[in-house]
């Protein structure tokens, strides 16, 4: 597929340069819902580094020594459908993206659909995606009344500090 001329696998109706194309090269995506489409279009390239670029620093090197990407490396993506967006907006901290990507394992394999509600926390003016269920490593100090780096929106006393 070119994705300089067409649509972007995200499903916007817009082309990849004008999409999720000047993230996958290094530009922050503004919102929880802009990285989780780009997040999707890396999916659909097999863009493994960006992938794991935009997972929370502090779920990095988990996600590399489970090799949890290199899993569905060669997964066929169909589609993506956005459900809903919570906060997740230039201004907020956290977000949540709940979404429908349809995919198949190979050509001649049914279509599947994996529905998901994920998590993002803006750090630093990035977005991340926070992996579900997996351990978030502290990779800075955290005040007590900060944003809990887990990405649950609440105040890190209340939340990971207990």
């Amino acid at each position: 597929m070119s994705t300089h001329s067409s649509n972007c696998p995200c499903g916007s109706d817009k082309t990849f340069p004008d999409c999720c194309g000047p993230f996958i090269s290094g530009e922050p995506a503004p919102t929880a819902e802009a990285l989780m489409r780009s997040r999707y279009t890396a999916y659909t390239l097999a863009d493994i580094q960006y992938l794991v670029a935009t997972t929370h620093p502090g779920q990095q090197e988990s996600i590399k020594q489970q090799a949890i990407y290199q899993q569905s490396a060669g997964t066929l993506w169909q589609k993506l459908e956005i459900i809903e967006t919570e906060a997740g907006k230039t201004s907020d901290q956290t977000g949540i993206v709940e979404f429908r990507a349809w995919f198949k394992e190979s050509l001649s394999s049914p279509e599947k659909i994996h529905h998901e509600r994920s998590s993002f926390i803006k750090k630093e003016d990035h977005w991340y995606f926070v992996y579900p269920g997996m351990a978030v490593i502290r990779t800075e100090t955290v005040g007590r009344n900060d944003p809990c780096p887990c990405g649950s929106g609440r105040k890190f006393k209340k939340c990971c500090s207990q």
